[in-house]
Parts: C-alpha cells; structure tokens; sequence
C-alpha cells in the first residue's frame, strides 16, 4: 500500500515538474481549434511586357495588373508585388 503512494506522489511531482497538465489542455486545445492556413502566397514580378510569377512550378505572365488581381482571385492565392 506504501508503494502505490509513493508511486502516486512521484507521478504528480513529475506531472508538476514537466507541466504535464498544461501540455494536455494544449494538446486538446490544438486539436479542436486548428486555423485556416489562408490562401498560398504568390510572388509577382513586374517585367518589361507586363508581370509575371510562378505558381505551382508554372511560369504565368499577364499583360495587365488588372489581369493579375482576376487570377489571383481565381486561383484564391495572395499576391504579393516584387520591384513595382
């Protein structure tokens, strides 16, 4: 009987010692609250023509910024200009 309060004790010291309470709240906090990543961010140039990126290993050029903002939207990715 001794030895399973001594073992009881042990465990709520390591538990104190290691924080184990507050890992288990945040373990179940996590699983139960994960957040929206939110769209891709998409990296585009300005060139000579026009602009340009890349988005998924694909090169994508666009005549127009206007054309850019109705992609991006279609593709739901965030754009972010580069040496505008």
């Amino acid at each position: 009987m001794k030895l399973v309060r001594e073992l009881e004790v042990l465990r709520e010291r390591l538990g104190k010692t290691l924080h184990l309470d507050e890992l288990h709240k945040g373990i179940h906090v996590g699983r139960s609250a994960v957040p929206d990543p939110g769209p891709e961010w998409v990296i585009i140039y300005r060139t000579a023509h026009g602009y340009c990126c890349m988005c998924e290993g694909a090169p994508v050029e666009f005549g127009e910024l206007l054309d850019v903002q109705v992609w991006a939207d279609r593709m739901d990715v965030q754009p972010y200009f580069m040496g505008l």
